[in-house]
Protein backbone atom coordinates (compact mmCIF):
# COMPACT_ATOMS: atom_id res chain seq x y z
CA UNK A 1 0.00 0.00 0.00
CA UNK A 2 1.34 3.50 -0.78
CA UNK A 3 3.09 5.23 2.13
CA UNK A 4 3.17 8.83 0.85
CA UNK A 5 2.19 11.53 3.35
CA UNK A 6 0.00 13.10 0.68
CA UNK A 7 -2.89 11.10 -0.79
CA UNK A 8 -4.84 12.55 -3.69
CA UNK A 9 -8.21 11.84 -5.29
CA UNK A 10 -9.03 8.71 -3.30
CA UNK A 11 -12.59 7.33 -3.83
CA UNK A 12 -14.49 7.48 -0.55
CA UNK A 13 -17.75 7.71 1.35
CA UNK A 14 -18.39 9.66 4.54
CA UNK A 15 -19.39 7.34 7.39
CA UNK A 16 -19.65 9.73 10.33
CA UNK A 17 -18.54 13.13 11.56
CA UNK A 18 -18.25 14.81 14.94
CA UNK A 19 -17.18 18.27 16.18
CA UNK A 20 -13.48 18.92 16.65
CA UNK A 21 -13.60 22.63 17.43
CA UNK A 22 -15.97 25.55 16.87
CA UNK A 23 -15.26 25.48 13.16
CA UNK A 24 -13.84 22.03 12.37
CA UNK A 25 -14.88 18.37 12.40
CA UNK A 26 -13.34 14.94 12.60
CA UNK A 27 -14.67 12.85 9.74
CA UNK A 28 -14.60 9.06 9.39
CA UNK A 29 -14.30 7.86 5.81
CA UNK A 30 -14.43 4.52 4.06
CA UNK A 31 -11.95 4.67 1.20
CA UNK A 32 -11.21 2.30 -1.65
CA UNK A 33 -7.48 1.68 -1.12
CA UNK A 34 -6.94 2.75 2.50
CA UNK A 35 -10.01 1.37 4.24
CA UNK A 36 -11.15 3.44 7.20
CA UNK A 37 -9.51 6.84 7.43
CA UNK A 38 -10.03 9.55 10.08
CA UNK A 39 -9.39 13.15 9.03
CA UNK A 40 -9.65 16.65 10.45
CA UNK A 41 -11.82 18.78 8.17
CA UNK A 42 -10.64 22.25 9.13
CA UNK A 43 -13.26 24.97 8.86
CA UNK A 44 -15.91 22.52 7.63
CA UNK A 45 -18.52 23.88 10.07
CA UNK A 46 -18.30 27.38 8.64
CA UNK A 47 -21.30 28.33 6.44
CA UNK A 48 -19.06 29.12 3.47
CA UNK A 49 -16.73 26.15 3.86
CA UNK A 50 -15.65 24.52 0.60
CA UNK A 51 -16.15 21.13 2.28
CA UNK A 52 -19.58 21.64 3.81
CA UNK A 53 -21.90 20.60 0.98
CA UNK A 54 -19.67 17.69 -0.11
CA UNK A 55 -19.38 15.93 3.25
CA UNK A 56 -22.68 14.06 3.14
CA UNK A 57 -23.30 10.35 3.87
CA UNK A 58 -23.92 8.10 0.85
CA UNK A 59 -22.43 10.62 -1.59
CA UNK A 60 -19.59 9.20 -3.75
CA UNK A 61 -16.59 11.53 -3.37
CA UNK A 62 -12.86 11.70 -3.98
CA UNK A 63 -10.75 13.08 -1.18
CA UNK A 64 -7.18 14.29 -0.77
CA UNK A 65 -5.40 14.42 2.57
CA UNK A 66 -1.99 14.78 4.14
CA UNK A 67 -0.22 14.23 7.44
CA UNK A 68 2.13 11.92 9.30
CA UNK A 69 0.02 11.25 12.39
CA UNK A 70 -2.87 8.81 12.69
CA UNK A 71 -5.31 11.72 12.32
CA UNK A 72 -4.68 13.26 8.90
CA UNK A 73 -5.83 16.61 7.50
CA UNK A 74 -8.41 16.89 4.72
CA UNK A 75 -7.13 18.93 1.77
CA UNK A 76 -9.73 18.61 -0.97
CA UNK A 77 -13.11 16.99 -1.69
CA UNK A 78 -14.78 16.50 -5.04
CA UNK A 79 -18.08 14.82 -5.83
CA UNK A 80 -17.95 11.90 -8.25
CA UNK A 81 -21.56 10.76 -8.15
CA UNK A 82 -25.07 11.81 -7.30
CA UNK A 83 -26.51 11.85 -3.78
CA UNK A 84 -29.14 9.15 -3.63
CA UNK A 85 -32.19 11.06 -2.45
CA UNK A 86 -34.40 7.97 -2.61
CA UNK A 87 -32.80 6.53 0.53
CA UNK A 88 -35.51 7.33 3.06
CA UNK A 89 -37.25 5.71 6.02
CA UNK A 90 -36.24 2.08 6.56
CA UNK A 91 -33.88 2.31 3.61
CA UNK A 92 -32.07 5.25 5.23
CA UNK A 93 -31.78 3.50 8.59
CA UNK A 94 -30.43 0.45 6.79
CA UNK A 95 -27.78 2.60 5.09
CA UNK A 96 -26.70 4.04 8.45
CA UNK A 97 -26.58 0.48 9.76
CA UNK A 98 -24.02 -0.39 7.08
CA UNK A 99 -21.96 2.63 8.13
CA UNK A 100 -22.02 1.48 11.75
CA UNK A 101 -20.92 -2.01 10.77
CA UNK A 102 -17.87 -0.58 9.00
CA UNK A 103 -17.04 1.72 11.92
CA UNK A 104 -17.42 -1.14 14.39
CA UNK A 105 -15.51 -3.86 12.57
CA UNK A 106 -12.88 -2.26 10.34
CA UNK A 107 -9.67 -0.97 11.88
CA UNK A 108 -8.15 2.28 10.62
CA UNK A 109 -5.90 2.03 7.55
CA UNK A 110 -6.65 -1.63 6.71
CA UNK A 111 -7.62 -1.72 3.01
CA UNK A 112 -10.71 -3.60 1.85
CA UNK A 113 -11.15 -2.64 -1.82
CA UNK A 114 -13.61 -5.46 -2.56
CA UNK A 115 -15.74 -4.55 0.45
CA UNK A 116 -15.67 -0.91 -0.69
CA UNK A 117 -17.21 -2.03 -3.98
CA UNK A 118 -19.80 -4.11 -2.13
CA UNK A 119 -20.64 -1.12 0.07
CA UNK A 120 -21.07 1.14 -2.95
CA UNK A 121 -23.34 -1.44 -4.59
CA UNK A 122 -25.34 -1.83 -1.38
CA UNK A 123 -25.92 1.91 -1.04
CA UNK A 124 -27.10 2.07 -4.63
CA UNK A 125 -29.24 -1.03 -4.07
CA UNK A 126 -30.95 0.46 -1.02
CA UNK A 127 -32.27 3.31 -3.16
CA UNK A 128 -34.44 1.06 -5.30
CA UNK A 129 -34.51 -2.36 -3.64
CA UNK A 130 -37.89 -4.03 -3.43
CA UNK A 131 -36.53 -6.02 -0.47
CA UNK A 132 -33.88 -4.23 1.58
CA UNK A 133 -33.27 -7.39 3.64
CA UNK A 134 -31.58 -9.05 0.67
CA UNK A 135 -29.22 -6.07 0.24
CA UNK A 136 -28.33 -6.16 3.95
CA UNK A 137 -27.75 -9.91 4.11
CA UNK A 138 -25.43 -9.86 1.09
CA UNK A 139 -23.35 -7.05 2.57
CA UNK A 140 -23.17 -8.72 5.99
CA UNK A 141 -21.95 -11.95 4.40
CA UNK A 142 -19.35 -10.07 2.40
CA UNK A 143 -18.13 -8.06 5.39
CA UNK A 144 -17.76 -11.05 7.70
CA UNK A 145 -15.81 -12.88 5.02
CA UNK A 146 -13.53 -9.92 4.29
CA UNK A 147 -12.59 -9.31 7.94
CA UNK A 148 -11.88 -12.96 8.70
CA UNK A 149 -15.16 -13.96 10.37
CA UNK A 150 -16.58 -15.95 7.46
CA UNK A 151 -19.25 -18.49 8.38
CA UNK A 152 -18.64 -22.07 7.25
CA UNK A 153 -21.72 -23.05 5.27
CA UNK A 154 -20.11 -26.23 3.90
CA UNK A 155 -19.44 -28.56 6.82
CA UNK A 156 -20.65 -29.19 10.34
CA UNK A 157 -18.92 -27.54 13.28
CA UNK A 158 -15.76 -29.34 14.42
CA UNK A 159 -16.23 -31.83 11.61
CA UNK A 160 -15.52 -32.47 7.94
CA UNK A 161 -19.02 -33.86 7.40
CA UNK A 162 -20.88 -31.94 4.74
CA UNK A 163 -24.08 -30.07 5.54
CA UNK A 164 -27.01 -32.20 4.41
CA UNK A 165 -30.03 -30.54 2.84
CA UNK A 166 -32.53 -32.82 4.61
CA UNK A 167 -31.03 -32.44 8.10
CA UNK A 168 -31.63 -29.79 10.76
CA UNK A 169 -28.93 -27.73 12.47
CA UNK A 170 -28.34 -25.20 15.24
CA UNK A 171 -25.93 -22.33 14.59
CA UNK A 172 -23.29 -21.40 17.15
CA UNK A 173 -21.19 -18.28 16.46
CA UNK A 174 -17.48 -18.98 15.93
CA UNK A 175 -18.24 -22.71 15.78
CA UNK A 176 -20.75 -23.18 13.01
CA UNK A 177 -23.66 -25.53 12.46
CA UNK A 178 -24.29 -28.52 14.69
CA UNK A 179 -26.62 -31.35 13.71
CA UNK A 180 -29.73 -31.64 15.88
CA UNK A 181 -32.62 -34.07 16.11
CA UNK A 182 -34.38 -32.11 18.84
CA UNK A 183 -37.38 -30.35 17.35
CA UNK A 184 -38.01 -28.70 20.74
CA UNK A 185 -34.53 -27.19 21.01
CA UNK A 186 -34.45 -23.70 22.51
CA UNK A 187 -31.90 -22.58 19.90
CA UNK A 188 -33.08 -21.60 16.43
CA UNK A 189 -33.19 -24.60 14.11
CA UNK A 190 -31.93 -24.07 10.56
CA UNK A 191 -32.63 -26.51 7.75
CA UNK A 192 -29.69 -27.82 5.77
CA UNK A 193 -31.36 -26.74 2.55
CA UNK A 194 -31.56 -23.18 3.90
CA UNK A 195 -27.87 -23.21 4.82
CA UNK A 196 -26.95 -24.27 1.29
CA UNK A 197 -29.17 -21.57 -0.21
CA UNK A 198 -27.60 -18.87 1.99
CA UNK A 199 -24.13 -19.97 0.91
CA UNK A 200 -25.21 -19.41 -2.70
CA UNK A 201 -26.92 -16.13 -1.76
CA UNK A 202 -30.22 -17.50 -2.98
CA UNK A 203 -32.77 -15.47 -1.02
CA UNK A 204 -35.75 -16.25 -3.22
CA UNK A 205 -37.66 -17.81 -0.32
CA UNK A 206 -38.88 -15.82 2.72
CA UNK A 207 -37.85 -18.76 4.93
CA UNK A 208 -34.29 -18.63 3.61
CA UNK A 209 -34.14 -14.88 4.17
CA UNK A 210 -35.39 -15.27 7.76
CA UNK A 211 -32.84 -17.99 8.42
CA UNK A 212 -30.05 -15.83 7.02
CA UNK A 213 -31.08 -12.92 9.22
CA UNK A 214 -31.03 -15.13 12.34
CA UNK A 215 -27.62 -16.59 11.52
CA UNK A 216 -25.99 -13.28 10.63
CA UNK A 217 -27.53 -11.48 13.61
CA UNK A 218 -26.09 -14.10 15.97
CA UNK A 219 -22.68 -13.90 14.35
CA UNK A 220 -22.51 -10.09 14.28
CA UNK A 221 -23.77 -9.72 17.86
CA UNK A 222 -21.17 -12.24 19.01
CA UNK A 223 -18.32 -10.36 17.36
CA UNK A 224 -19.60 -7.01 18.63
CA UNK A 225 -18.99 -8.45 22.11
CA UNK A 226 -21.92 -6.73 23.81
CA UNK A 227 -21.83 -3.46 21.88
CA UNK A 228 -25.24 -2.37 20.59
CA UNK A 229 -25.49 -0.46 17.36
CA UNK A 230 -27.24 2.92 17.54
CA UNK A 231 -28.99 2.45 14.19
CA UNK A 232 -30.53 -0.78 15.46
CA UNK A 233 -31.81 0.91 18.63
CA UNK A 234 -33.31 3.78 16.64
CA UNK A 235 -34.97 1.41 14.17
CA UNK A 236 -36.46 -0.65 17.00
CA UNK A 237 -37.75 2.52 18.65
CA UNK A 238 -39.42 3.66 15.43
CA UNK A 239 -41.05 0.29 14.66
CA UNK A 240 -42.27 -0.19 18.25
CA UNK A 241 -44.32 3.01 18.02
CA UNK A 242 -46.24 1.88 14.98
Amino acid sequence: MPTSNIIEHEPAYLLHHRPYSETSQIINLFTQQYGRVDLIAKGSKRPKSKFKSFLQPFLPIRVSWSGRSKLKTLREVEVTGVYIEKIKGKHLMSAFYLNELILSFLTVADPYPDLFTDYSNAITGLSDAANIEIVLRKFELSMLSEIGYAINFDTEAMSSKNIQAKESYIFYPEQGFRLTNDSNATKTIIKGSEIKAIKNQDFSSPNILRAAKKILRLSIEHHLDGKELNSKKVFQSITSKK
